[in-house]
């Protein structure tokens, strides 16, 4: 019997990542793959990487579902060969790991494990599914808030976990820069809520419209596209464009910037289009202070947009969580395209936005700011009782938070304030969210003055029913300090706390 040399070893082998030495490790990584990583892809990595990971655990012979999913619908098409297998790199923060570590005492690697990335036999895009956590690449916690979802890989069965945004390189060829922007957007959702089902790269070129010509190879798409790939997928997109289409200066329409924002700031992954190019925004980096913006107009609140120091954006042409500045900001990352792109990517230069939204949010950011704000305008007096009774500053300028989230999330934030936690006295107050029956999506409006708001503390809320109009709209409740407001009566709790926890589960996990 003539013996199966089919079911081969899988080879894996750690390269260590000493400093100093990084070059001679990267080459024999790339040697490890089988010529799949190319210098792009080994620069792209190390743009990521360098200087946090320690070790590299190498998987020569991959089967990747994406990228296998890419193969046998089009490369395989192809006059040249090209493999059908992937390589895949995980990377570790400790230069101890071995690959008898890794796979039988995987509980000792875990806390060091930052994720992984699958190399494509693919030119130039060799980069392709990659899950890498941010903070375990030197991004700080302090001010920086950003999309993040568990996926988990297994190393010849030992499981590991990371959280992060999925990354995918483009080819140049089937995919292009907006196919690998929704391929990011969908397998975010898809993994994060079970109501979205998986899908692969193919997917997204077959859910592109034909009408501008053939699908694969394919050289352009419009923030239109992307809408109606996205409907198809399940979601209810947003377009967002700031002046309009005919309008040339952008930065005229605060309003829009706003919505785009507040989108972001819910938690929503944002497909920004700038003339030539898309990126995925899915966070934000924040400034202590409001800077030389100017309150909305016809209020006293500063929009927290003003404290937005940069949008951390997914760009297929670099290593993920790049910041995206303004024009003016010399760490705009934006600013890379200077010869490619008029004008370059930058906060106030986006074109047009698309948002995935769910069905039941039909009101707008938008109108949700205007009766938010003009249930906060008959309270005046209130607030300003609040903020002193919080211990706050009342010449410092008063922040608005504008959020739309889930009434799941939204409750389970309330039910565990409701306890004694360290730091975080018992909010009896908290309870009264808990008791109503709400919709499943609720626009919320959070309110402090600046101090305390880089505190992560707010001293009113506004809640609003994300399913209904602005005509029909009335506020769920209104909780100013101490006093509960629902259909225009209102309750003092007096064992209330005059300050409670913002709402930070949208983007990041991170509540107190």
């Amino acid at each position: 019997m003539t013996e199966n040399l089919r079911y081969t070893s899988s080879g894996l082998e750690v390269v260590a990542i000493a400093p100093g030495a990084e070059e001679a490790a990267w080459q024999r990584i790339q040697t490890l793959c089988g010529g799949r990583l190319g210098r792009r892809g080994v620069d792209r990595l190390r743009d990521g990487v360098d200087g946090h990971v320690k070790s590299v655990l190498v998987e020569p012979q991959y089967v990747c579902r994406d990228y296998r999913d890419l193969y046998g619908r089009f490369y395989s098409k192809k006059f040249l060969e090209r493999s059908s297998y992937c390589s895949r790199l995980h990377f570790f923060s400790d230069e101890t790991v071995t690959v008898q570590g890794a796979v039988f005492d995987p509980g000792a690697q875990r806390d060091a494990y930052m994720g992984y990335s699958v190399i494509q036999p693919v030119s130039p895009g060799s980069v392709g599914r990659t899950v890498v956590d941010p903070f375990k690449i030197g991004m700080s916690q302090e001010g920086f808030w950003c999309l993040r979802t568990p996926f988990i890989a297994h190393i010849n069965g030992a499981e590991y976990q990371v959280e992060a945004y999925p990354y995918f390189s483009q080819s140049a060829e089937a995919m292009v820069c907006a196919h690998a922007a929704l391929w990011g957007v969908c397998r975010y959702l898809s993994a994060r809520y079970p109501a979205y089902g998986e899908i692969h790269p193919y997917n997204l070129i077959e859910m592109t419209n034909p009408s501008l010509g053939r699908r694969a190879p394919y050289r352009g798409m419009t923030f239109s596209d992307y809408s109606e790939i996205l409907s198809a997928f399940g979601c209810h997109p947003q377009i967002v464009m700031p002046g309009g289409q005919q309008q040339e200066d952008w930065t005229r329409d605060t309003e829009a910037f706003q919505d785009v924002y507040a989108y972001v700031e819910s938690g929503f992954p944002v497909l920004a289009s700038f003339r030539g190019h898309v990126v995925t925004l899915i966070g934000h980096t924040c400034r202590p202070g409001v800077a030389d913006h100017k309150p909305d107009a016809g209020t006293r609140f500063f929009n927290s947009f003003a404290l937005v120091k940069r949008f951390i954006a997914v760009d297929d042409n670099y290593f993920p969580y790049r910041l995206l500045g303004y024009r003016s900001d010399p760490d705009n990352y934006g600013k890379a395209f200077a010869k490619v792109l008029d004008p370059v990517p930058a906060i106030e230069s986006l074109y047009a936005a698309v948002v995935p939204l769910p069905e039941k949010a039909f009101l707008t950011p938008g109108r949700a700011r205007k009766l938010a704000y003009l249930y906060l305008k008959q309270i005046r007096s209130k607030i300003d009782e609040a903020v002193q009774g919080a211990g706050g500053d009342a010449g410092e300028p008063l922040i608005a938070r504008l959020f739309l989230t889930s009434l799941v999330g939204f409750k389970d934030r309330k039910r565990l304030a409701c306890f004694d936690r360290p730091g975080f006295p018992a909010d009896v107050m908290a309870q009264f969210a808990l008791d109503l029956n709400l919709p499943h999506f609720v626009w919320v409006m959070q309110v402090s003055p600046l101090t305390l708001h880089n505190q992560g503390w707010c001293v009113a809320e506004v809640v609003l029913d994300a399913s209904a109009n602005e005509y029909e709209s009335q506020p769920v409740y209104i909780r100013v300090g101490r006093t509960l407001i629902r259909g225009g009566q209102e309750k003092v709790v007096s064992a209330g706390l005059w300050r409670f926890l913002q709402y930070t589960h949208n983007l990041g996990e991170r509540d107190g």
